[in-house]
């Protein structure tokens, strides 16, 4: 039960922390696309390349704890 229950909590962190930065993501997208300056431009990409990684990582946790629970 303990464990179910800290499979709970971490699924339910795991997906907030997605949605958020899902949120940060698409507005990272927006400023690129309104920025005229290259290297803000570049620097908002490395940006997303990171929180693109980030969510990966978290996607993977996901589906770590639901093959665990399995």
């Amino acid at each position: 039960m303990i464990a179910v229950t800290k499979s709970e909590k971490i699924i339910a962190s795991s997906l907030e922390h997605m949605t958020l930065i899902d949120e940060f993501i698409r507005l990272t997208q927006e400023r690129m696309g309104t920025q005229d300056d290259a290297f803000v431009r570049d620097s908002l990409a490395d940006l997303l390349s990171n929180l693109r990684d980030e969510r990966s990582g978290y996607a993977e946790l996901l589906g770590a704890v639901a093959f665990n629970r399995a």
